[in-house]
């Protein structure tokens, strides 16, 4: 049985490795202009609030757990509800605390998913699993007819499988995603099938908190960490599923049916975003899920939070063109009700 000590000390023993080598790995994979100064905030809110309660982080609602509604605070959402209230009856008090909370955009997300799911092609209950509460999450709903939670990263996953769902073949069993935000494609994906693979590579600490995430879910006989069975350097084979840093991407030997990326090529310098998909390339991964922005994030300074050259959705899909991917189908609203143009690309 893991003691607390023991489960401390494997986070940060992880953490460490990841720092230390993204010094020194190939400046190609290490955080660009837009994610330096989130490392830092990130890493300070991990000591401050601790691993197990990444999902209550201030700074993780800006740069991995998006959250439905406006963002007011619990005082003014609740001096709404009264007003409210006192003014048109407790009828209207409900739907204004169910819309200030978002119940309202995630019910329509959910709906959406559902609808655009080929259930032809891709099989898939989507009301039989939800996002978990490890992590502590502020904001989940019950939305289907089972006891299932789902959140808004959640739902962000749910609508780009149901895109590509219009486009496979058959059920993909096999997915490597790029900048995988604490993990969340992954349960997705494992919980609803046992024999399912997926591989995220990401940059610290982020690393950390997805290998936390899905090995408390999964165990580690099922999701391989960054620790001491993968060396420091060489060929790293994954029979099952794995956590491993950005710049281990060209050590990676398998087999994927699907490369992700979701709204972290926006945050990259075009040369990273080149390098990348050119190691994707070479794996002969069979799909590209590209989910980013139409426009680009803005532009910022050194140290500042925005980039130096922008990357648009269009961009991504060119590189991957130019590396022998077609462009199956391209979606933004009403799929999608935010910034971001999902791209779905098949090898030719």
């Amino acid at each position: 049985m893991t003691t607390p000590e023991q489960w401390t000390d494997r986070w940060d023993a992880l953490t460490r490795r990841t720092l230390a080598e993204v010094e020194t790995c190939d400046p190609l994979y290490r955080p660009t202009n837009f994610w330096q100064p989130g490392v830092h905030r990130l890493m300070e809110q991990m000591a401050e609030i601790g691993l197990d309660g990444f999902k209550t982080w201030p700074e993780a609602f800006f740069w991995f757990y998006p959250v439905y509604g406006r963002g007011l605070t619990p005082e003014t959402v609740d001096d709404l509800i009264r007003q409210a209230r006192r003014r048109e009856g407790p009828d209207v008090a409900r739907w204004v605390r169910r819309a200030l909370r978002g119940v309202h955009e995630a019910r329509r997300d959910y709906d959406l998913a559902q609808m655009a799911w080929d259930q032809h092609r891709w099989p898939a209950d989507l009301g039989a699993y939800g996002e978990s509460h490890i992590g502590r999450p502020t904001q989940t709903y019950r939305l289907g007819p089972g006891p299932a939670r789902f959140a808004k990263p959640y739902l962000n996953y749910l609508l780009g499988l149901a895109a590509l769902s219009r486009h496979v073949d058959e059920p993909p069993r096999s997915f490597l995603e790029l900048g995988g935000g604490f993990g969340v494609l992954g349960e997705i994906l494992l919980a609803r099938d046992p024999e399912a693979r997926y591989v995220d590579v990401d940059i610290p600490p982020l690393l950390t908190v997805a290998t936390y995430y899905l090995t408390e879910l999964f165990g580690d006989d099922r999701v391989l960490s960054y620790d001491d069975r993968v060396a420091d350097t060489g060929p790293v084979e994954v029979a099952g599923s794995a956590c491993l840093p950005s710049w281990r991407l060209p050590d990676l030997v398998g087999d994927f049916d699907v490369f992700w990326n979701s709204f972290s090529f926006q945050e990259m310098e075009p040369p990273v975003v080149a390098n990348y998909v050119d190691k994707v390339a070479d794996l002969r991964v069979r799909y590209v899920v590209s989910l980013n922005s139409r426009e680009g994030k803005p532009v910022g300074d050194v140290g500042e939070v925005g980039v130096r050259e922008q990357v648009t959705s269009r961009a991504v899909v060119d590189l991957f063109e130019a590396r022998g991917y077609r462009l199956l189908g391209a979606y933004n609203r009403p799929l999608l009700n935010s910034a971001g143009e999902l791209a779905v690309l098949a090898r030719r």
